[in-house]
């Protein structure tokens, strides 16, 4: 694919750094980064391109650390929807 779109349905991601200049961490293969559209992370950013702030959360990660980060991530953001969601006087 020569031009990628987001897929729809996911705003977290742990995936396999694309093979570039910029991947962070050239030398092993099986490192992992997680991408946060919520954060505002683009998939299609090259990892020189994306903010300093977003290559903190981007990894690269071992395998089980990568998922770690991933899940905690996650639950940042959801715990955030929740704080949000509920109206003065609901709770």
């Amino acid at each position: 694919m020569a031009d990628q779109e987001h897929e729809p349905g996911w705003e977290v991601t742990l995936r396999r750094p694309p093979a570039s200049l910029g991947s962070g961490d050239l030398d092993n293969p099986d490192t992992y980064e997680v991408i946060c559209c919520k954060c505002g992370d683009d998939p299609a950013l090259d990892y020189r391109e994306a903010s300093p702030g977003l290559r903190q959360i981007r990894g690269p990660y071992p395998l089980i650390v990568g998922v770690a980060v991933f899940l905690r991530h996650g639950e940042l953001h959801d715990t955030a929807e929740e704080r949000t969601s509920i109206t003065p006087g609901t709770a």
